[in-house]
């Protein structure tokens, strides 16, 4: 599919044509094409020209077909390079245009125009002043048809957006703890505050209680801001409250109050998040500010093993490793590093629709699961050598494995968090298409072939 200037091929014998050809040329020109003709704009090949043509009729977007006298040329003692021209371009599905000449034709030939199929545009001309008019108007057609055929046909493009789901209530309520008696209770336990926020004596608050709770809320000038019932007693964090200030509020009134209390809140989803992805062994890394697939599995060696997940992709069973182990050269019982798959989070109000945004990255882990920070050139390796269908493919799998139904049976007790949800990715129709030819003519040619298959199509969900 041309976007901009098609290539236009002119096939026929040569010599006996040049009046033709010339006139072609100038039709092409007047529409905007580029001829591609072995006389006049087909640059020398270190491939044999037999090869050579066919390669360019490949690369054509309209192929056209005169007809003279002769048949030609047969490069291999049975079809004429015309013919093989023409074949090729029917295989390929190239329009085909055929403009057919008066000239008396030699047995071969007229055997050949008998073959040409009668379905394409067809016109016999009694000269070279009328095959350019005639072929100029028939250029023009063919390529309003295509270009209306693309300006008119949309393609899902999807976002890196995913709708998300939460309660449409929250609840505050006044923070009531004695500082000093949190203060000695850490003391007295060998942990001792360092320039302490309020959150941090609310959750040692907790801790003096025996209360084990989750770390989905947070301390905002002095109140609780949570999703969970903070006028239920049975509630861990309704013990550290003034219970009679516990109220509930719209979740809309609360973040479209300022811009502070949209980052509030904006937070509070990311805490909840943070709970979520807890329970799948997906930690967050706070300097990073990445979420991070952890291994789960250590050997006989307290080495960490490789973690991999069983998805389905586009209809296809695949296996994606999210944790690799990279094994000391020098000591085999011992770990270099691991390379995990993370990613970056933030969340999205548009037209008071919540999403969250999901970018795949890597990180490099030591054995003890602390970030390795000169592992920093390895990431930008892996950045480069990735396309866009690697990272769809990440994003895909990471989205697919976040969700309950996606859960493998050692999650099988697994429960999906109720405070966030999420839901279907984003995406909107794109008008005009970009053939995905396009995108793979840009790459290196050993990419081309590697992300492509037999029949020259570019498989988007196949690495």
């Amino acid at each position: 599919m041309f976007i901009t200037q098609p290539k236009i091929f002119i096939s026929s014998t040569v010599f006996d044509l040049t009046n033709e050809r010339t006139a072609a040329y100038n039709a092409v020109n007047k529409v905007g094409g580029f001829p591609v003709m072995s006389e006049k704009t087909m640059e020398a090949q270190s491939i044999d020209s037999l090869t050579a043509c066919l390669s360019k009729v490949m690369e054509s977007d309209i192929y056209v077909l005169i007809l003279g006298g002769r048949y030609g040329w047969q490069p291999e003692g049975k079809e004429s390079i015309t013919e093989l021209e023409y074949q090729t371009a029917r295989t390929k599905n190239i329009p085909v245009l055929v403009i057919n000449t008066i000239y008396q034709k030699e047995p071969l030939q007229k055997e050949f125009e008998g073959r040409v199929e009668p379905n394409y545009f067809r016109k016999t001309v009694k000269d070279a002043s009328e095959l350019e008019k005639e072929l100029e108007q028939a250029l023009k057609t063919e390529i309003d048809k295509k270009q209306n055929e693309y300006f008119n046909k949309t393609e899902p493009v999807y976002s890196n957006l995913v709708k998300i789901q939460f309660p449409s209530h929250i609840y505050i309520a006044d923070l009531e703890i004695d500082k000093k008696t949190v203060r000695q209770y850490n003391n007295e336990r060998k942990r001792p505050f360092f320039n302490p926020s309020l959150h941090d004596y609310a959750v040692s608050a907790l801790y003096m209680q025996n209360i084990s709770f989750p770390h989905d809320w947070l301390v905002w000038d002095g109140k609780i801001i949570t999703f969970h019932n903070l006028q239920d007693d049975s509630v861990g964090l309704s013990k550290i409250i003034d219970r009679g200030t516990a109220e509930l509020f719209a979740c809309d009134e609360f973040y479209e109050t300022s811009s502070d209390h949209l980052s509030q809140f904006k937070y509070l989803l990311k805490k909840c998040l943070e709970a979520k992805l807890h329970r799948l062994k997906i930690k967050w890394f706070k300097d990073e500010k990445l979420f991070v697939f952890l291994p789960i599995h250590k050997d006989d060696f307290d080495r960490w093993q490789p973690r991999s997940h069983s998805w389905t992709k586009i209809n296809k069973s695949a296996t994606r490793k999210v944790v690799d182990v990279k094994y000391d050269l020098k000591d085999k019982t011992k770990v270099y590093n691991l390379r995990c798959l993370a990613f970056r989070t933030g969340f999205e109000n548009f037209d008071n629709e919540w999403y969250l945004s999901l970018k795949p990255e890597w990180i490099f882990l030591w054995n003890d699961l602390t970030v390795c920070d000169y592992a920093f050139k390895n990431i930008q390796w892996l950045k480069k050598t990735e396309r866009n269908m690697h990272v769809f493919n990440h994003f895909n799998f990471i989205l697919r494995y976040l969700q309950p139904s996606q859960m493998e049976s050692m999650f099988t007790d697994y429960k999906d968090y109720l405070f966030i949800k999420l839901k279907q990715i984003e995406k909107f129709d794109f008008a005009p298409i970009v053939p995905d030819t396009v995108w793979n003519s840009l790459e290196a040619i050993s990419t081309q072939k590697r992300l492509t298959d037999e029949d020259g199509n570019v498989d988007l969900f196949g690495l």
